[in-house]
């Protein structure tokens, strides 16, 4: 009632005190008026509380409404999936569909590490709470935790830690490899004894498989030891250079990458030696092989070096910042970019990148299969992004302020 009297007040000419007592009447009035005030202030405002009820309401309803539709890029179980990995420790993995370039959140892990696919599931390596060093399986067609295999000994990061191949899962641990069979993959479980071993002090930098046989650098001493598939006897151990690193599968030999000699050798699964050297213009790390040549990244470049045939000329394509994990499916080789937080998308037949896909804070590891592309990411997942678009964090900003305060800043 305060702004009615203060408004006869004004237009009265701004009477004072001295005033109202030469007017009783209007001076009665604003009596009854204060009275009537004080008795309105003990009582609720119900048109008022109606109002704001039903624009919180209204407010509720558009937010699921958006969210469920997707719309400004978000995607409701990825959304839960972020949460999930931020509760965790921030690390969990990122699917990539290839015709979009779309990325969505999946689980999320205490800590994780590599990543491989086979045998019907994908396998990130990480650890648990405790630290102890932990394999687990991931439904690719749902994302979903399957089976968890505990190895028994505490978390060790090595380089390249995981690869599937000669019928089961092989993981390093160390200077340990540990074969994960397919009964143990399905049912999970633990794992209790070594399958193989390079030597004392030594440390496995990338483990593959070919030839019915389980290779595994030795960062160490500059060297891959070759142990049988079938009984883990070693069957040979080939000198390569300073340093071996990552590994991969191609032209009929085993390639390993030296980051100090920056070159790249291949070992003849034949004659377990080294037959063939090349150069390459940065620090040699991650690599991956196409029918066209090898595909190595240097991390100290931010570029991916193609190097085409036996002797043909080197081709080097700029990526993102920190290129470390690459993977090859067809025509297609993806790299991860760690400091980049993106996943580069490369027509290799162009030697040209095609799209960049945000992915998250420090992506690390990657797999590859017709149904998709995996990213172990070591920071916190994304929501969902598209090549083409703005992020997720972007999208937000054009929703309605009081929208994303009512959403709970998703």
């Amino acid at each position: 009632m305060r702004p009615v009297v203060d408004e006869r007040l004004g237009a009265a000419g701004g009477t004072d005190h001295a005033d109202l007592a030469s007017q009783p009447e209007l001076a009665g009035q604003i009596g009854k008026a204060g009275k009537a005030g004080q008795r309105d202030r003990g009582k609720p405002r119900h048109g008022a509380a109606w109002l704001l009820l039903s624009a919180l309401a209204l407010g509720v309803a558009l937010c699921v409404a958006v969210l469920a539709s997707g719309a400004f890029g978000w995607h409701p179980a990825a959304s839960q999936a972020v949460r999930q990995a931020a509760s965790t420790g921030g690390a969990g993995l990122v699917r990539v569909l290839p015709g979009t370039d779309q990325a969505r959140g999946g689980p999320g892990f205490a800590e994780v590490n590599g990543i491989a696919d086979g045998l019907g599931r994908l396998w990130l390596t990480g650890g648990s709470a405790t630290q102890n060093h932990v394999l687990y399986a991931v439904d690719p067609a749902t994302g979903r935790i399957g089976a968890r295999i505990d190895l028994p000994s505490r978390l060790v990061i090595n380089p390249n830690d995981v690869a599937t191949g000669a019928g089961a899962v092989w993981v390093a641990v160390g200077a340990s490899i540990y074969r994960v069979g397919p009964a143990a993959a399905q049912a999970g479980g633990a794992v209790t004894r070594a399958f193989a071993a390079v030597p004392q002090g030594g440390l496995v930098g990338d483990v593959v498989t070919g030839a019915g046989a389980v290779w595994a650098t030795d960062t160490t001493n500059g060297r891959v030891y070759r142990f049988a598939a079938s009984t883990g006897r070693l069957d040979a151990v080939v000198k390569v250079g300073t340093t071996a690193g990552a590994m991969t599968v191609g032209d009929g030999g085993i390639w390993v990458a030296d980051d100090d000699a920056h070159t790249v050798s291949r070992i003849s699964v034949s004659h377990n030696r080294v037959d063939a050297v090349r150069t390459v213009p940065g620090v040699a790390g991650g690599i991956a092989a196409t029918a066209g040549g090898l595909w190595v990244t240097d991390g100290a470049g931010d570029d991916v070096t193609f190097l085409p045939g036996a002797s043909g000329r080197a081709v080097t394509v700029p990526v993102g910042q920190e290129p470390t994990g690459i993977v090859a499916s067809g025509n297609t080789v993806w790299v991860v970019n760690t400091a980049g937080g993106t996943l580069s998308r490369i027509d290799a037949p162009r030697h040209t990148v095609v799209a960049t896909v945000p992915v998250g804070t420090r992506p690390y590891a990657v797999a590859a299969d017709r149904d998709g592309v995996w990213v172990t990411v070591l920071g916190r997942p994304v929501m969902m992004h598209t090549s083409s678009g703005a992020s997720s964090a972007r999208g937000a900003s054009a929703w309605p302020a009081w929208l994303v305060r009512l959403c709970g800043g998703l």
